[in-house]
């Protein structure tokens, strides 16, 4: 299924959930933050919370440093 990650098209698996998309587009899975269109997602919904076609998705990823 085609989905938008930080507006770059992005190929998932059928059913994929908030979590599975962290793991395949991450290193590591702290420090980050999730929404699908203008709505964030708590980190406790990420296994549940499963992405359509055609869904804008944004991750944020704090960093350290000035």
């Amino acid at each position: 299924m085609k989905i938008f990650v930080n507006k770059k098209e992005k190929i998932v698996p059928a059913d994929c959930s908030i979590k599975e998309l962290v793991s395949i587009s991450m290193e590591q899975n702290f420090g980050i933050a999730v929404a699908i269109g203008s709505k964030v997602i708590p980190r406790s919904q990420w296994e549940e919370t499963k992405l359509s076609e055609g869904d804008g998705v944004t991750i944020i990823e704090a960093t350290c440093g000035g």
